[in-house]
């Protein structure tokens, strides 16, 4: 009886499994590098200048790996704050739940999520947005060799992203927007710090078309404080503890705590 089943596998054809393509190649070797390495939380204080509104604001961000950022803008009156998590945004006003909106950043994914959760997840999400895997190339950039995924040579169009390639860190990111095809985005990280066996983000600069639109500055960087266990919760809203009065250190409102919503 065994015969036939014998038989049976013995002629049916296997199934190559395809080689992966050379950006899948790159997530998998990040992720091996810093595997066991990853600092799980991060706080943070972020100076955010928004040139074209003439305004700088205070930040502060609470991060969680993989996956999971929070940022609430000082002063504390404002009860606004971002809420990143997983593959949904929560945005408040006034310590209200605004509004929820379905999707990630890929921005966030390769900041820190490229090095610290599992490659498939990190295959999956930036082919989900666009970025075509199978193009890979290397040039030099701001006195750095860099490896790029998502773009052959010459393209400066295509959805690409630009990693340092010793430490395999993320120095550019371009990414069309789909709200504004005119507008597309070009993200640059200036600097990072060492954060135990990884590494942390110090400086951001955003532009839309070609124009500054966001600059970041972070100070005050703690790695794997204690955090609330809470405090990616979207509901309810709280000022996580660390944050305290939460002054606005680098704009020019008053500081006061909302009041919670009834």
């Amino acid at each position: 009886m065994l015969f036939p089943v014998l038989h049976l596998l013995l002629t049916v054809p296997s199934v190559a499994t395809p080689d992966p393509l050379p950006g899948e190649r790159i997530i998998r070797a990040a992720y091996a590098m810093y595997r066991g390495k990853c600092s799980r939380t991060a706080t943070l204080v972020q100076r955010t200048v928004l040139p074209l509104e003439r305004r700088v604001e205070t930040w502060y961000v609470t991060i969680k790996q993989p996956g999971l950022v929070r940022v609430d803008v000082a002063p504390g009156v404002t009860g606004r704050a971002l809420i990143y998590r997983s593959d949904s945004t929560y945005d408040f006003g006034r310590g209200r739940l605004r509004g929820q909106t379905a999707g990630v950043l890929p921005l966030y994914t390769l900041l820190r999520d490229l090095r610290c959760q599992a490659p498939a997840k990190t295959i999956a999400t930036l082919t989900r947005y666009g970025f075509d895997l199978s193009r890979v190339h290397e040039t030099t950039w701001e006195h750095q060799s860099i490896v790029v995924v998502g773009a052959r040579d010459g393209d400066s169009t295509s959805n690409q992203f630009w990693l340092q390639k010793s430490h395999y860190l993320l120095m550019r990111l371009i990414e069309n927007n789909a709200s504004d095809p005119g507008r597309p985005l070009d993200a640059r990280v200036g600097a990072y710090q060492r954060a135990g066996g990884d590494w942390i983000e110090q400086s951001v600069r955003l532009y839309l078309g070609g124009t500054l639109t966001t600059a970041e500055d972070y100070t005050d960087i703690k790695i794997d404080p204690g955090l609330d266990t809470d405090v990616f919760e979207p509901v309810p809203y709280a000022l996580p503890k660390w944050v305290g009065a939460a002054p606005d250190r680098f704009g020019g409102v008053p500081n006061s705590i909302p009041r919670p919503p009834q």
